[in-house]
């Protein structure tokens, strides 16, 4: 089957698309092409709001709709820190971005359109580059935006409109990937360590430790062909904490510690660093560092503790990146296991060298074998697209009904499929 896959992750930078071939095992999977949507600063900040809303709004949409108006507002104080005499002015450029991709008002519901709209211009585009007609697709996996996970309340929230997709395209769209996993008692995340394994029998790389650094971070660690012995989890931050931290010490300038140029000048604090491991992730009253796996995160858990109010930018970049890293390598304490020998990294975390030196160092230190630390790129596969290519695989084990979570990787009870299938509407009445 040709598939799609579609990714926008937490850091919310943009869309990832890519075009696989695959039957739905490691046996055939090719990749044929990917292409990158980045979002407009406004977009960007319109999404954050809609995702601080969501998040206020304890994942009720109908709250989150009623007070998105009044959350842009509070996201442009609260979260960028834009002054009040700023605000107007703000408001009226977001306002000007809207109505030039003609929304006459900025409501939850149109930005979850355009937000569609935009995923939809992203398979648009990609087609174009790689020569394909929609007519020759045969799925779409379509992730979405996640707005707020909270499994421990059966909460997901995951916005794009497939069927628009299927109808505006042509082709079947598989979205709502994680819901049925969350019903189940699973956590909805991650999803990416099927997909992993995949690659790592497709290309005779176990045993093997992947991960991917987004705006959350997770592991997958394979140790054989077999699916049920696949370990899985959300080890904590990715670039989430650092991107807030840039966005507000910049007043929403700068989204990123682009090429670690702000961290590289400065030092680990390790005294806030043990302040982060204490106070940062506190989830369902518990300090997520102690948790076992299998466990997930939301954007929302992660907090931007005071102690790193006090720290100059440079420090407080470079403590954050130590702290993605050394969290990676602490949560292996978490399991009984050796520390694994071959380390795949994939993820735009990754292009902050910064996060890398101190991942590979703190590795090297804990471990007492020789260490090999390879990018997605590195080993062959495309780093940049892998996010798209899980869910354009995962579309295809959903149309097959096979399962994409499974105990070790999600705690769901039994492996399980998922999924939510969207003809277009055209190919439903020739039916």
């Amino acid at each position: 089957m040709y598939s799609i896959g579609l990714m926008s992750g937490t850091s919310m930078d943009g869309i990832d698309a890519a075009l696989i071939e695959t039957d739905g095992t490691p046996n055939l999977i090719m990749e044929l092409g990917d292409h990158s949507l980045s979002y407009d600063p406004e977009f960007k900040t319109l999404l954050k709001a809609a995702e601080y809303a969501v998040r206020k709004s304890h994942g009720d949409m109908d709250k989150a709709a009623s007070y998105y108006k009044d959350a842009i507002q509070d996201y442009l104080i609260n979260e960028l820190k834009i002054s009040a005499d700023k605000i107007s002015s703000e408001l009226e450029k977001l306002l000007s971005y809207a109505k030039a991709h003609s929304i006459e008002s900025l409501t939850l519901q149109a930005v979850i359109q355009l937000s569609t709209k935009f995923h939809i211009l992203a398979v648009q585009a990609l087609l174009e580059k790689t020569g394909y007609k929609a007519q020759q697709i045969d799925l779409i996996g379509y992730h979405g935006q996640t707005l707020f996970h909270k499994p421990s309340d059966k909460i997901s929230i995951i916005v794009g409109d497939g069927q628009t997709m299927a109808n505006e395209l042509g082709v079947t769209v598989i979205n709502d990937f994680r819901s049925r996993d969350v019903e189940a008692g699973g956590q909805g995340a991650p999803f990416a360590p099927l997909y992993h394994q995949a690659l790592a029998v497709r290309d005779k790389k176990i045993p093997l430790a992947v991960v991917n650094c987004g705006g959350i971070s997770n592991i997958t660690l394979i140790r054989n062909a077999n699916e049920s012995d696949l370990i899985g989890f959300d080890t904590g931050p990715g670039n989430a904490l650092l991107d807030r931290l840039m966005r507000q010490r910049t007043h929403g300038k700068e989204h990123m510690d682009t090429d670690g140029r702000y961290g590289k000048h400065g030092r680990v604090n390790e005294v806030v660093l043990k302040a982060l491991y204490e106070k940062s992730i506190i989830q369902n009253g518990k300090n997520y560092f102690s948790v076992e796996p299998p466990k997930s995160l939301d954007y929302g858990d992660m907090e931007l503790i005071s102690e790193l109010d006090a720290l100059s930018l440079e420090d407080a970049c470079r403590t954050l990146e130590a702290f993605t890293a050394d969290s990676i390598v602490k949560s292996l304490e978490l399991l009984d296991t050796e520390i694994p020998q071959h380390w795949v990294l994939a993820g735009g975390g990754w292009k902050n060298p910064v996060i890398r030196e101190e991942f590979e160092s703190r590795l090297r230190k804990k471990s007492n074998t020789e260490i090999h630390v390879l990018t997605a790129d590195e080993a062959g596969w495309n780093s940049q697209a892998m996010e798209a290519q899980i869910f354009a695989y995962l579309a295809v084990l959903s149309f097959q009904n096979k399962p994409l979570s499974f105990p070790g990787t999600t705690r769901v009870p039994k492996p399980l499929s998922g999924g939510c299938m969207h003809k277009p509407t055209a190919l439903v009445n020739r039916i």
